[in-house]
């Protein structure tokens, strides 16, 4: 009889650190660039430091999260900015004749036809998502001025502020709503995108279109949902930025232009689609708000804050896209 080998059970070095989530060695960067921020700065490597750096870094996950739905489908969605900023003018607007509570769903409906329309140009006319979701955040901006007198709104409800900037006390520690609110958002989407029917068709739409439509998926339904599900998750940002900054003004979504791209592409989504999660845009919205801190405390500018962004971004997207050649 015939021996058949086994299997080697040892593994490769290589071979397990491939089998690490790519979410994990995010979170391990984080930390690194803390640790650095610490050495270079020792003010910065405390408690409240590293408070301040998430509940930043909350704010901008949420604002990311749609992103993130968007790029695992293979699009993107760049009217991001201005379904911020437009959802957040319109909320407190309407919280006058709606009331609080139907202001926000309004609200969040609002975002949700902004995504409609997307998704509808995209999946159905065949425009490329950049093209349209750019023209879509042109044409909402031009809405914003039209419709939005003050430059500045301060009146906000009572129940945003309290889940956003409220403070929170735990073993001692005080830190805002906002980051416990973030983690929560996080993880129902992550159990969504893992565990249903929705969630793995928008891998596999993103991976291959054709592939999909073989499998008998309806392509163009599964896209619109996404846009939809990206734009209510936008709006759902403004009236959160809103809140815990407890202003509002035109031009309040443009930082989170590049930063919602980079969060997602920093935490290990191919910008190609097919892959990604928001634990990993979580993640990444850590690294980049650390590297906010550092600007800031260095006194670096904005301007370099967004190279930096910017630079990410292009090495992120040349590395996936060596890998696709390969």
């Amino acid at each position: 009889m015939t021996a058949v080998a086994e299997e080697p059970r040892t593994r490769t070095p290589l071979a397990r650190m491939s089998a690490v989530p790519t979410s994990a060695w995010v979170f391990l960067a984080f930390i690194a660039l803390f640790v650095i921020g610490g050495v270079l700065r020792p003010s910065l490597f405390t408690v409240e430091g590293f408070i301040s750096t998430a509940t930043f870094a909350a704010i901008l996950a949420i604002a990311s999260f749609g992103q993130t739905l968007a790029v695992i489908q293979g699009g993107i969605d760049l009217s991001v900015p201005n379904t911020i900023a437009f959802s957040a003018l319109a909320f407190l607007t309407w919280n006058a004749s709606l009331g609080p509570v139907g202001a926000f769903i309004a609200a969040i409906l609002a975002g949700t036809l902004i995504g409609f329309v997307n998704g509808v140009v995209i999946a159905r006319i065949g425009l490329t998502p950049i093209v349209t979701t750019i023209a879509m955040n042109g044409l909402l901006f031009g809405l914003v001025l039209l419709n939005f007198s003050l430059a500045e709104l301060t009146v906000v409800p009572d129940f945003v502020t309290a889940i956003t900037s409220a403070k929170v006390e735990i073993l001692g520690f005080s830190f805002a709503a906002v980051l416990p609110l973030a983690i929560g958002l996080m993880i129902v989407l992550q159990i969504v995108l893992s565990t249903t029917g929705w969630g793995r068709s928008l891998y596999l739409v993103g991976s291959s279109e054709d592939t999909a439509r073989l499998a008998g998926q309806p392509v163009a339904w599964i896209r619109i949902r996404g846009y939809m599900a990206s734009g209510a998750l936008a709006a759902f940002a403004g009236i959160v930025i809103v809140g815990y900054y407890r202003q509002a003004e035109a031009m309040m979504g443009s930082p989170y232009l590049l930063a919602s791209v980079a969060a997602v592409v920093v935490g290990g989504a191919s910008i190609f689609g097919g892959s990604g999660s928001v634990v990993g845009t979580f993640a990444g919205a850590l690294v980049l708000g650390q590297v906010s801190t550092l600007v800031v405390v260095f006194n670096l500018g904005s301007s370099v804050q967004d190279i930096v962004y910017g630079a990410i971004i292009l090495l992120v997207v040349a590395i996936y896209g060596r890998a696709r050649r390969g």
